[in-house]
């Protein structure tokens, strides 16, 4: 997994658990002592938190760092369907290939 969607899951994660605990971006700023702007970034996959900081998003949601990560429970994104479709569109026939490859193994690892 690349840097780029470790970003982008953590992100969704944090405002995940944020949206659990009733909390708005501001208020979960203040909480944790950055700025909401930063919370907004962060949980657009923009920015990447610091060590520091991902503490700090453990305390207030009463996990360990480590579930901040555990990105299996993130809810489905309902557009996903028409982003891989347009996707898949915009792919060569050498990618999609690569990509048929990818889920392939995906798929046989899921079903173990």
């Amino acid at each position: 997994m690349d840097e780029e969607t470790i970003k982008k899951l953590l992100g969704l994660r944090i405002k995940q658990l944020r949206k659990k605990h009733n909390l708005t971006q501001f208020a979960l700023g203040e909480q944790i002592d950055i700025d909401q702007r930063q919370v907004a970034h962060i949980e657009g996959g923009n920015s990447f938190p610091s060590l520091k900081t991902l503490k700090k998003f453990a305390d207030v949601f009463n996990c360990q760092i480590k579930e901040l990560f555990d990105f299996e429970y993130i809810e489905p994104n309902p557009g996903i369907k028409d982003e891989l479709i347009q996707k898949i569109s915009k792919t060569d026939i050498k990618e999609l290939h690569l990509y048929n490859q990818i889920l392939k193994v995906i798929d046989n690892n899921i079903n173990l």
